[in-house]
């Protein structure tokens, strides 16, 4: 393979001599000093330079530290050329960036040499590089994800609220859209509190998104009050007027237990607060604690505002609608005796804004001209170059008797694109589902609570693609842009807007449609096989599972792995690795059915789903797919990369409790697989009868026989007792670092174990800091008696799932017992003819394997390092 070289030499015989020895191998070009290096560098881009330290014009050691701050170029390597350099000049020559430093009387071979074992570097350097470029990539787009993720659960959360609130609403059909201007009315008083007045403090963003969510909820106690009270045109009588009362302490209780029992605490403790005592009055006259002043919370007081307003200015069962100048003045009058005086001022302040909001949005049509517009930056010349791009874009407009939306379908019809039309959101929602569009524009109704909730299930609903939303607002209405975009709308435009500036912004929005929907690929597909992730699949899983539980329909799956994975990417670099992995996944697909899922379980493991089939026909499946990747191979240059794979089999039986449960056992049947060695297929089903096979073979298991299971055990061990508090074993498990205590009655007798998942489960509840600690623990945890033989014990680790299991004496624990403690207790046997030396057995302790390895491969690595060692010894030629 060629490189390119950089030969900086004033010497010219020197110069000449280098260009004869390296052209023939490498593209070579010449400076005489380093007057002209950077833009050599920039144009010719060298993979190496050969610097000659002593320069008749010019210092190398500048040269250096210029080469090295070409941040493009980090990764050329410098060979420094001298002759009899002391020891201060070779310092500086590597501090500034010099990788080698060899003598001019260097041979040609041994240079060449150099410069191989430079490349070589270089390319390591380079794949190295890529790779953390990949991960950065994939990190932030994992962040991306969880993010919209986040963004998804609260809109959920936020629709189930709204519905709720509906709930209560609808029984009363004059009330319909009180829920939404109140909500509105609430907002807009907030955020002139937050400009002005003296709860500044008070107000922030987390207050006011949490305003925005509660205060719909303000009447939720309605729903426990009958209708002959709630729905009476007249008069309420005192004791219909007092049961009418317990509206607020309903919907309170309602909202606090939710508090307590969610993960929104401050949200639903706004929404209980807000529910009881947003009838209580500033002068202390209200009802039901007659609380006055600032000891109503704020938020209560906020809503309380919004609510009245919005009862006068609606006509109700019992009442005419008042004329908002009369609502005005109703409100004002109740300054420093039903209202805070400060959220009144609020209230008169935005008066314009809460005037304008419930005014019918049906107004006369005022589009501009397309000549009427100034300063647009975009023309429709310019969007016509790209009009074959939109117009094969599915769109759907929903009208809801706007004749503005009328005129905007009519726009992109002429303009060529693939434009439907329907009248309400529940022929729009119907729509999506059948034929799923990728633009949809709809009007904004400020009154209207539908337009909201469409928007919500649009982004909550598992659709196929990305779908683009807009929506078309009254100029009046430009303060809701925020709560729109909120909601997830993409973008908010005008009923002024020109044509222009309509088909130019969809022509921007094609290009966000490809990315979200290039993003939405990335999360379900594996960038590196195109395979599903595991992530992806699990819904699909999991359905799939309840169906074969339901209906008593077999289902296996079988886990592959790629044989000595790790070693093809050492030797022949991680870009043949990926070759290799792609390959397979290729290869797999090909040959499962339609009904089969396949995905990229881990790193080089790929995991494949077959419903419908019985563990022997899975294991059909997985002997076919070992017969084509036998014909497989990847091609680096002249030479041909074969691989091999090792898989295990598993079947969903009576005693597979779950999903999980399924993978685990195919994943210990591929571990015997692969301790059996290569180009391996095993089922779960033969894995005891293999592991019984191997261990009977196995030389070390007379050891185990002769010891208890007291004999191995890691002792002393740490207990908690049950009836402690959950923070005296947080910061048990804190202070030890352990990740499970076993825990124990007052007796001093195993009940249970505790664990750090088992805590942060626990630390959900606001009261669990001082709750016992058996209202939380796992009372299922695996025991042995400290009598019991050793092999029992290992031979249970090796075939379960778990990494340890307790040892008692009389119930009482006493030790702990993992693969390791079994494989570390042979340092005190005999066992010098299997595994080595204990010096060696050490060593390979040391390194970490024994926590997960098996007594074989611990025996075959120790053979392994025996015969490297014996291999490194320097041999002794015949006298």
């Amino acid at each position: 393979m060629r490189n390119r070289l950089l030969i900086i030499e004033s010497n010219e015989a020197i110069c000449r001599q280098l260009l004869n020895a390296l052209s023939g191998h490498h593209d070579v070009k010449t400076l005489s000093d380093g007057s002209d290096v950077q833009q050599v560098i920039l144009e010719f881009r060298p993979e190496l330079v050969l610097l000659s330290f002593h320069l008749a014009t010019g210092s190398a050691i500048e040269i250096c530290q210029s080469i090295r701050h070409l941040r493009v170029e980090r990764q050329i390597q410098l060979l420094i050329l001298g002759h009899g350099l002391s020891e201060t000049e070779r310092l500086q020559a590597f501090s500034a960036g010099a990788d080698d430093i060899i003598e001019k009387s260097i041979s040609q071979l041994e240079l060449n040499a150099k410069i191989d074992v430079l490349m070589r570097l270089r390319s390591a350097l380079v794949r190295a590089t890529t790779a953390e470029r990949k991960l950065e990539g994939y990190t932030r787009e994992l962040e991306r994800i969880v993010e919209r993720r986040s963004l998804a659960i609260q809109a959920t959360q936020d629709v189930a609220v709204f519905a709720l609130a509906k709930l209560a609403d609808s029984r009363d059909t004059e009330t319909g859209e009180h829920l939404v201007r109140m909500r509105a009315y609430s907002q807009i008083i907030a955020e002139q509190l937050r400009i002005s007045g003296p709860y500044q403090d008070q107000i922030d963003d987390s207050f006011l998104q949490d305003l925005f969510r509660s205060s719909p909820l303000h009447d939720i106690g309605k729903v426990g009050i009958s209708d002959a009270i709630l729905l009476k045109p007249g008069k309420l009588t005192p004791a219909e007027f007092d049961a009418m009362k317990q509206h607020v302490r309903i919907g309170a209780e309602t909202l606090e237990e939710a508090a307590q029992s969610g993960q929104s605490g401050s949200f639903f403790h706004m929404a209980a607060q807000i529910a009881r005592y947003h009838h209580e009055r500033w002068d202390g006259q209200g009802y039901l604690e007659g609380l006055r002043g600032i000891q109503i919370p704020l938020a209560a007081r906020i809503v309380s505002v919004a609510d009245v307003f919005d009862a006068l200015t609606s006509k109700r069962v019992y009442k005419e609608a008042f004329s908002v100048e009369s609502a005005r003045e109703m409100i004002c009058q109740g300054r420093g005796s039903q209202f805070d005086p400060a959220i009144v001022d609020a209230f008169v302040k935005t008066y314009d804004k809460l005037n304008a909001f419930p005014i019918d949005s049906a107004k006369s049509v005022r589009f501009l001209a397309a000549l009427e517009t100034n300063g647009m930056s975009h023309y429709w010349g310019k969007y016509q170059d790209n009009s074959n791009s939109i117009s094969s874009v599915k769109m759907l407009v929903v009208e809801n008797g706007s004749a503005e939306l009328n005129l905007l379908a009519s726009w992109m019809r002429a303009a060529g694109m693939n434009v439907r039309s329907c009248a309400n959101y529940t022929d729009a929602m119907q729509q999506v589902r059948d034929d799923c569009p990728k633009v949809v524009i709809t009007s904004w109704g400020s009154t209207d609570p539908d337009c909201e909730l469409f928007y919500r299930w649009i982004r909550e609903e598992h659709l196929p693609h990305y779908i683009y939303t807009m929506a078309v607002i009254d100029g009046h209405d430009f303060f809701e842009a925020s709560k729109i975009h909120r909601l997830g709308v993409d973008d908010v435009i005008s009923q002024s807007i020109s044509r222009e500036e309509l088909l130019a912004r969809l022509n921007s929005a094609g290009r966000v449609i490809d990315l979200e929907n290039h993003l939405r690929n990335i999360e379900r597909r594996d960038p590196l096989t195109g395979l599903a992730t595991l992530r992806y699949l699990n819904d699909q899983l999991k359905r799939e599972w309840a169906r074969t539980r339901n209906y008593r329909l077999p289902v296996s799956c079988v886990i592959i792995d790629i044989d000595d994975f790790s070693g093809i990417n050492r030797k022949y670099g991680m870009e043949t690795g990926d070759k290799v992995l792609q390959t397979l996944a290729k290869t797999i697909s090909e040959q499962g059915r339609v009904i089969d899922y396949l995905c990229r379980l881990e790193c080089d493991r790929l995991l494949l789903v077959l419903p419908e089939c019985a563990e022997v026909n899975a294991l059909r499946t997985a002997k076919r797919i070992e017969m084509q990747v036998e014909k497989l191979s990847v091609n680096l240059g002249d030479e041909q990369i074969y691989f091999s794979v090792c898989m295990g089999v598993a079947e969903r039986t009576k005693k597979t409790p779950s999903l999980e449960a399924l993978l685990d056992n195919a994943k210990i049947a591929l571990e015997v697989a692969k301790s059996s060695g290569k180009r391996n297929v095993v089922c779960y089903q033969d894995c005891q009868n293999s592991s019984a096979a191997m261990i009977e073979v196995d030389q070390v298991r007379e050891h185990l026989e002769h010891l208890t299971a007291a004999e191995i055990m890691t002792s002393p061990i740490v207990s908690i007792v049950q009836s402690e508090p959950v923070e005296a074993a947080v910061e048990l498990l804190l202070q030890n670092q352990f990740n499970a205590v076993p825990v124990i009655d007052e007796q001093g007798k195993l009940t249970g174990v505790i664990s750090e998942k088992d805590l942060m489960q626990a630390l959900r509840k606001p009261d669990a800091w001082s709750l016992p600690i058996a209202e939380f623990m796992r009372r299922d945890v695996v025991r042995f008696e400290e009598s019991e033989p050793a092999i029992q014990v290992y031979e249970f680790l090796s075939q379960a799932a778990i990494h340890r299991v307790i040892i008692v004496c009389n119930d009482r624990p006493t030790g702990v017992v993992s693969r390791g403690s079994c494989l570390r207790s042979l340092q005190t046997q005999d066992t010098n003819v299997v595994l080595g030396t204990p010096e060696e057995i050490a060593s390979i302790f040391d390194s970490g394997i024994y926590e997960s390895a098996t007594l074989g491969q611990l025996r075959d690595l120790a053979q392994r390092v025996r015969q490297t060692n014996k291999f490194n010894e320097p041999k002794r030629l015949p006298i």
